[in-house]
């Protein structure tokens, strides 16, 4: 088969070359929302205690989330790991968890302990407990 023949009509290879456009306004409204559009957080939630260690936990592998309203929260995950957290006001941190929208959990400087109001949320102590290692 000669190349003569396989060759496409001009107006065909001239079509085939551009890049389809959208109107300008379709155009204009795709690169406001792509700069609106924060950076996609990772998924992880970190648990920082008083001395500044920090660990960061998945929260796809985060299976269940308990509740007392003593003020414990209990966070299970998958490989059997769990986080205790105790405090006061814990009943926003529970939500926040449950909707994977916390970024961190941390424990109070021994200074603000009982500082802050009635309303607000104070972890005044975190507790791993370390899963099955198999």
């Amino acid at each position: 088969m000669s190349t003569n023949a396989a060759k496409r009509p001009e107006f065909l290879q001239k079509m085939m070359a551009t890049t389809p456009r959208h109107e300008p306004e379709v155009e204009e409204a795709e690169r406001t929302l792509k700069e609106m559009r924060g950076a996609v957080p990772t998924p992880m939630l970190d648990v920082v205690f008083r001395n500044g260690k920090a660990r960061s936990f998945g929260y796809a592998f985060l299976k269940e989330v308990e509740f007392d309203p003593g003020d414990t929260l209990t966070l299970k995950f998958v490989g059997g790991e769990e986080i205790i957290i105790e405090g006061r006001g814990l009943g926003r941190l529970r939500q926040s968890v449950r909707l994977h929208r916390a970024d961190e959990i941390r424990e109070c400087a021994d200074g603000e302990l009982g500082i802050e109001g009635e309303e607000s949320t104070q972890v005044e102590c975190i507790t791993i407990t370390e899963g099955d290692m198999r």
